[in-house]
């Protein structure tokens, strides 16, 4: 019995890291952050935006007043970017790399819902791809 639970101890430590003489971190290195760009209607692009500067950016949109869209990504390949405003809906699209990965929410979302998904896509959160069903966009 002594010899089981010496063995035990033994494959423990083995698997564990114990009796190392080196020491680790428990923490994980912390992800290299990523530079995003806020592309306001082609006219006006905020560097690193806030979530205040989201909101705000997605509250002023107006299809009346001409174009009206945001862009936010950290490449002109890797995107999400919506179209629309409060009365008319918004439409929601992300790109992965390039156009073959370039999908379309199936339904339009609320001015509220949008702010939430740009958020969440700016901070690295996943969140945002569960808030519609994705169409792949075929060009």
């Amino acid at each position: 019995m002594r010899h089981a639970i010496l063995l035990s101890i033994v494959v423990i430590a083995a698997f564990t890291g114990c009796g190392e003489q080196t020491t680790r971190s428990t923490t994980p290195p912390k992800a290299k952050a990523m530079n995003y760009t806020l592309d306001i209607c082609g006219d006006k692009k905020i560097e690193n935006p806030t979530e205040s500067d989201i909101r705000q950016a997605v509250f002023a949109l107006d299809t009346k007043k001409g174009d009206a869209f945001l862009i936010l990504g950290p490449t002109d390949m890797t995107y999400i970017q919506t179209g629309g405003d409060q009365n008319v809906g918004f439409k929601l699209e992300y790109q992965e790399t390039d156009t073959k990965h370039h999908y379309r929410a199936n339904r339009d979302l609320t001015a509220d819902e949008i702010v939430k998904a740009l958020v969440a896509y700016s901070t690295g959160a996943e969140e945002w791809k569960t808030m519609a069903e994705w169409d792949l966009i075929r060009w």
